[in-house]
């Protein structure tokens, strides 16, 4: 694989089966990042909607069951293949660091869970997002929280490093890697491709979480671990 090459693929081609399996009650996803990205999403019914990274199709089939008109966008084809099963519909295979296959003013709104950290340029990624979204189109997303990341992996807070992480949770252990940035790369790169901020949240556990894994609860409930946005496209 080349530093050109998606650098997540291999890491999710070989998790697809047991990540499809548990993310739909895995804990972080399940009751502490999805929960805070659901609560930004705008009414969906009738909107055209990308859903950027949709993995094994979780949120795809929640926005289609609300009435949007989805897509599904991922770069690993076993991913794809769960997603059109749990949620039909239109699937796409693309890489988020590469041109977007559609056309200009294809959508009414993007949403994207835990995929931009894999994305060497976000430059590139959120002008492409903005030029398939109609003037006023709205962007929900979420992002591993930048002093998470640095605290935990971190060598240099204000670079942009590619990490290594190894994850035992989904049929691991797996080598996972991602870029890590301040959080200026997101705000200022939202910006600068033309997004207005409309609502942030830096996700805090719910009470399914404290349930589900009681002796994480207090540790989350103290520091932060994802950070979820609400942005739209002026017009």
């Amino acid at each position: 694989m080349t530093d050109d090459d998606p650098i997540a693929l291999d890491a999710y081609e070989t998790m697809a089966d047991a990540y499809s399996e548990r993310v739909g009650h895995a804990p972080f996803n399940a009751f502490l990042e999805r929960p805070a990205t659901r609560s930004l999403l705008p009414d969906c019914e009738g909107e055209r909607v990308l859903d950027a990274g949709c993995g094994p199709g979780v949120t795809t089939e929640e926005l289609s069951e609300a009435g949007a008109d989805v897509v599904g966008l991922d770069v690993s084809p076993r991913m794809l293949g769960h997603a059109r099963e749990r949620a039909g519909g239109c699937v796409v295979r693309a890489d988020l660091g590469s041109p977007l296959p559609f056309p200009d003013d294809r959508f009414d709104g993007v949403h994207s869970s835990l995929a931009f950290h894999y994305v060497r340029d976000w430059s590139a990624l959120f002008a492409e997002l903005a030029r398939v979204l109609d003037p006023g189109g709205w962007l929900v997303c979420s992002v591993q929280h930048p002093y998470a990341d640095f605290e935990r992996v971190g060598k240099d807070y204000f670079a942009a490093e590619r990490i290594e992480e190894t994850w035992d949770g989904f049929g691991g252990p797996v080598e996972v890697p991602f870029f890590r940035r301040p959080m200026g790369a997101l705000l200022n790169g939202l910006l600068g491709a033309g997004f207005r901020f409309e609502q942030f949240e830096e996700t805090e556990p719910t009470e399914q979480f404290r349930e589900a894994v009681p002796e994480t609860y207090e540790r989350v409930s103290k520091e932060p671990t994802f950070l979820t946005v609400r942005a739209r496209l002026d017009g």
